[in-house]
């Protein structure tokens, strides 16, 4: 599951809570060891009751 959010991710654009769920409703979790493993995510809040975005802003350092 990992590799697939961070396949959505890597085009750089922001994707949807509501997307990510689509892969796996643990995506937080994923999105959280990937965070861990050096990746910058940045997380965009909607206004209101809409879902937050997510989106890549750099690959991991190795």
């Amino acid at each position: 599951m990992e590799k697939r959010i961070l396949r959505i991710l890597s085009d750089l654009q922001p994707h949807s809570a509501k997307e990510l769920a689509e892969v796996t409703h643990r995506f937080g979790d994923i999105i959280h060891k990937l965070r861990g493993k050096g990746y910058e995510i940045a997380t965009i809040q909607s206004a209101g009751n809409k879902p937050a975005y997510y989106k890549l802003v750099s690959l991991a350092v190795v």
